[in-house]
């Protein structure tokens, strides 16, 4: 996906060696790069924040640019609640989409991140190259989503799975940027109205139709 060096992603940043303790790191960096900026911000300030030394970190990551690269990874996991969602298509792409709407401050801490990872990688081409590959494999995911769904009489059967996909991405990330430009109650709800009526568009007739509900805390936004 890009030169960073996975084995460092794969291994935890701090001891003792857990899964909890580097998502404590990343949402770190998180917080700290939302509020000062990639430039802004510091291996120091990120290491005190997390309570941890830079040598811890740089020990797994080698150098703040994997880190961020790594921070940004890790976003792209399934959440929990997955298997809940085991059988339903339309109600697997609706849990992701879910967590495009901010209605939490963990989800607005890390769109913020994303929207610093996006105006950078203008400027830094290992991070261009691992967005655009990250954002094609998403809508590669949401591509084969979609497909099942039509497939299981959840979609219409008309609609072009790419496409729908491809449009479904575009909605989601402008009404991220919306929702971060002006946050409150106003922008969360006109989110999941436009959402909704997006999914309405595309369901089959008759076809039971999931609500985009809250998503759970995790900022996961897909495989």
């Amino acid at each position: 996906m890009q030169k960073t060096d996975r084995s460092h992603t794969a291994a935890t940043p701090a001891r003792p060696k857990t899964l909890r303790r580097r998502r404590e790191l990343l949402v770190v960096v998180y917080d700290c790069i939302a509020q000062y900026g990639i430039d802004g911000v510091s291996m120091r300030q990120i290491a005190e924040a997390a309570k941890i030394s830079t040598g811890t970190i740089n020990y797994h990551f080698g150098n703040k640019h994997n880190l961020i690269i790594a921070a940004l990874e890790a976003a792209y996991r399934l959440p929990h609640d997955w298997e809940s969602y085991r059988g339903s298509p339309l109600g697997q792409l609706k849990r992701l989409v879910a967590g495009h709407v901010l209605h939490k401050h963990t989800h607005e801490r890390f769109w913020r991140f994303w929207l610093n990872y996006v105006a950078h990688s203008g400027r830094d081409e290992e991070m261009r190259r691992h967005l655009e590959e990250r954002d094609a494999r998403q809508q590669k995911f949401w591509t084969a989503l979609v497909r099942d769904g039509v497939a299981a009489g959840e979609l219409r059967v008309d609609i072009d799975p790419e496409r729908t996909a491809e449009r479904l991405q575009l909605i989601a990330h402008g009404l991220v940027v919306r929702q971060v430009q002006a946050p409150g109650a106003a922008a969360r709800v006109r989110a999941r109205e436009v959402l909704e009526e997006f999914f309405a568009e595309i369901v089959a007739p008759n076809a039971a139709q999931p609500a985009v509900t809250a998503s759970a805390p995790s900022v996961a936004k897909c495989i």
